[in-house]
């Protein structure tokens, strides 16, 4: 059956509508793929400090030589380069014959002088006991005034050798003590823990007193130290917290400790020393290793803020992208103080604004854009 003219004139206005529409929704397709997908970030009203970064250095607290207290032959060196020592440890041994011989001699003398006290005290016990019987018989005629005289005279100087042998003893008990600390000396110990950097001596080899042995570094003491200008030094008061990295990046924290009050002539700096985190690790560090330091320059100021990401260099001016009614606006922005990777703006942007910081490389003013969902 062949359709009547009636249904021919609908499918013939149908036709005619969708042709009219599909350009219409075409449009709108579009319209929505040019939206851009950018990220945003808000500007916010906060407190920022200006930082800059600084090449410091981690320098031990305790460093230094061993030398050794007494003269003679190296019998050995119980370390090598490299070794890691703890307090009290063994590092080096003198040849102690010769001290062994002098402590024996000194406790002899030792027992000499009190077996010549002991003499002189029993001779002073004679001659008082001979002078209190001659004060008993003073009055009578069995003795005489001279006799008692000369007893009294003799207690005098039997005293005085006594005090004498005292003092002798006194002598041969320092010598004596004298002696063993020179034989405690012949062994070197560690004077804290550390790693033994160089050695200057060697077996065989005689050595004076005071000559240096071995080069100790304590790395479990280390600290940071820079040389900052004066800019810097007045923001750093102790506890300042600053964070640091090393080398391969690893980011760490330390903390004032002191900024030496003395100003380098030459390049007008301040030596400032840093206390590290405990919890960094030492055993990846090494004396003289050189750190990257962010420290604050200044007080801390009153700024709206954005993240450095959202500054676009156009035309020989700088500007963000504010995001409005799904359209990206530029904004021109005069610039303050940055402080890590937020920059404060002092013109053209107010707190809360929705600013792009990813996309905005390719946006051109008034671009539709359609905002990214955060990731968790």
């Amino acid at each position: 059956m062949r359709p009547t003219h009636h249904i021919l004139r609908q499918r013939s206005l149908i036709t005619r509508v969708l042709i009219c529409i599909a350009p219409i929704c075409s449009g709108i397709a579009a319209a929505d793929q040019r939206a851009t997908l950018v990220h945003v970030d808000d500007s916010r009203f906060e407190l920022i400090r200006e930082v800059e970064n600084v090449v410091g250095h981690l320098v031990p607290r305790q460093a230094g030589y061993v030398a050794t207290r007494i003269e003679g032959p190296i019998d050995a060196i119980h370390v090598e380069v490299g070794d890691e020592v703890v307090k009290g440890q063994k590092i080096a041994t003198i040849d102690a014959e010769i001290l062994q011989i002098r402590m024996a001699l000194r406790a002899a003398r030792v027992s000499e002088a009190k077996a010549n006290l002991a003499i002189r005290r029993s001779e002073l016990s004679r001659v008082r006991q001979e002078k209190n019987r001659l004060q008993k018989l003073k009055s009578s005629a069995a003795t005489s005034l001279a006799q008692h005289d000369d007893a009294v005279q003799r207690e005098l100087t039997a005293s005085a050798r006594e005090k004498e042998a005292k003092v002798r003893v006194t002598i041969a008990q320092s010598e004596r003590q004298l002696a063993a600390i020179n034989l405690r000396y012949a062994i070197v110990n560690a004077p804290y823990d550390g790693v033994i950097a160089e050695r200057l001596a060697e077996t065989g080899e005689y050595v004076k007193q005071g000559q240096r042995l071995l080069r100790l570094v304590s790395y479990r003491q280390l600290e940071l130290e820079a040389n900052v200008s004066y800019n810097q030094a007045i923001a750093l008061v102790p506890s300042t917290p600053v964070p640091f990295r090393m080398e391969g990046g690893a980011l760490h924290h330390a903390t004032v400790r002191a900024v030496v009050p003395e100003e380098n002539s030459r390049t007008r700096t301040r030596r400032v020393r840093f206390t590290l985190d405990p919890e960094t690790p030492y055993s990846n560090l090494a004396a003289n290793q050189s750190v990257i330091m962010t420290l604050p320059v200044g007080p801390p100021q009153e700024a709206v803020t954005v993240h450095k990401d959202a500054l676009v260099h156009k035309g020989g001016k700088i500007l963000v992208y504010v995001v409005r009614d799904n359209k990206a606006l530029p904004r021109p922005v005069t610039l303050g103080i940055s402080s890590g990777s937020r920059i404060a703006i002092t013109q053209g942007l107010q707190a809360n604004e929705a600013v792009i910081i990813r996309g905005n490389e390719r946006i051109t003013p008034g671009q539709a854009v359609k905002i990214a969902k955060p990731t968790s």
